[in-house]
């Protein structure tokens, strides 16, 4: 098991990415209901005492803005809005970089240009993962523009 703290897109967007993915690329989707940004990566434990210390750290309003891909391989959906201080809070290194993952596979294909609707998260999630399961542990309440 591995843990890993995340946001994760309200179901607008969600419903705006999954609308402009072409399904038909050949490529390994990973599942909207999974998507989230990984603020970081803990391993096989996880520091309960610093998760619960982001609670009411203030977050950025977010968008998913275009498409990357790491080695070639990994397609992810880019964050448009300055997560660093909340990923460094979290545990997160140097290498952290904001993304949503959303296939595998990826070879180059043409991707569409894409900006998805504001959002700010409201909480973090600890997040268990075995076998391809994520499990949410824990959340803890963050600081929007409209909860102070």
């Amino acid at each position: 098991m591995k843990f890993f703290t995340a946001l994760y897109p309200p179901p607008n967007v969600v419903s705006e990415l999954d609308a402009v993915l072409d399904r038909d690329l050949g490529l390994a989707w990973t599942k909207p209901k999974k998507w989230h940004i990984t603020l970081c990566f803990h391993g096989e434990t996880a520091d309960g005492e610093r998760f619960r210390a982001l609670e009411g750290h203030e977050v950025p309003r977010l968008r998913l803005r275009n498409f990357g891909d790491f080695r070639g391989r990994v397609l992810w959906a880019g964050i448009d809005g300055d997560l660093n201080e909340l990923a460094r809070a979290a545990g997160a290194d140097d290498t952290w970089f904001a993304h949503l993952t959303v296939a595998y596979g990826y070879q180059g294909q043409a991707m569409p240009e894409f900006l998805s609707s504001p959002w700010q998260p409201s909480e973090a999630v600890l997040v268990s993962s075995a076998d391809g399961v994520h499990t949410p542990v824990e959340r803890v309440g963050l600081r929007t523009s409209t909860r102070r």
